[in-house]
């Protein structure tokens, strides 16, 4: 788990050093961080095969770039794609390329992958997905970043022993947080019956005051806990970068934290109905 949140991690910098014309998503969830066989439905808790995945959206070019990283797979892989559009934690059909995207790792239990793809080109989707959604890779496109945006599209890896996907996680806008603001890695009492403050951290193009729906999030050690209690009505500039950031605090026993835990999660969604998650490291205690 620590190595594959140092990679998420890595990922999530590239992320947010992306220019504003390009939408950055990463699979995470519904159920486990990053692409795990608990996201699979049914899930597949005999495998121990974890991954994470990055997904770019150039809306300017409508080039997409994917890039993911994968080990422990039960056996070698024979499929790697993008399935859409359904909310989580349900099953759909494969939008891009069949049976895995180019020059994707076959046959092999880790590796990694990354790969630019022109959305505007039908040789980057599956013909199925294009003639159920306008008959045109325009249309397809717009179908797809649509479903990617609203958090109804799940990377996929199938292996030969899971034909139907090993490991799999559900694509969301990633976002910066600060757990116990000013906490390298914020140390969070499991008996505690107080609340831990948790901000959204702004970037230049993204107003987290703003753009975050607050009745939406959920945080805990799988983000999907209920544990909000409130959110500061103002922003507060909590890393001195001058932006608004937005502060929640959450119910520390409904956040479900046992002792052991090493990374926190926050799921939610943006007032547009776009798909968030965040997660920092932690320290449980005592």
């Amino acid at each position: 788990m620590k190595q594959m949140g140092c990679v998420l991690a890595l990922l999530v910098m590239v992320a947010v050093s992306s220019p504003a014309a390009t939408l950055t998503f990463v699979a995470t969830g519904p159920v486990a961080p990053g692409l795990s066989p608990l996201n699979e439905n049914p899930a597949h808790p005999e495998s121990h095969g974890t991954g994470t995945a990055l997904i770019t959206w150039d809306t300017v070019t409508n080039m997409m770039t994917v890039n993911a990283v994968f080990s422990g797979l039960t056996t070698g892989t024979t499929a790697a794609h993008i399935h859409c559009c359904t909310n989580p934690p349900g099953n759909a059909g494969v939008a891009t390329t069949v049976p895995f995207f180019p020059g994707f790792p076959i046959g092999v239990t880790s590796g990694t992958y990354s790969r630019n793809l022109d959305m505007l080109s039908l040789s980057s989707y599956n013909p199925a997905f294009v003639a159920a959604n306008g008959g045109t890779a325009a249309s397809a496109a717009a179908v797809l970043l649509a479903g990617i945006q609203r958090g109804q599209a799940y990377f996929n890896i199938h292996t030969t022993m899971f034909g139907g996907g090993e490991i799999r996680g559900f694509l969301a806008v990633p976002v910066d947080l600060s757990i116990k603001p000013g906490s390298e890695t914020p140390p969070i009492n499991t008996r505690s019956r107080g609340r831990i403050p948790v901000a959204i951290l702004s970037t230049s193009s993204f107003n987290a005051v703003t753009a975050v729906d607050t009745t939406s999030l959920t945080f805990g050690p799988t983000g999907t806990e209920h544990s909000l209690g409130f959110c500061n009505a103002g922003g507060e500039d909590v890393n001195g970068d001058g932006l608004p950031d937005l502060v929640c605090h959450f119910e520390t026993e409904s956040t479900g934290f046992k002792s052991g835990d090493t990374l926190a999660i926050l799921m939610g969604k943006t007032i547009l109905g776009a798909v968030l998650v965040g997660q920092q490291a932690i320290v449980t205690v005592p």
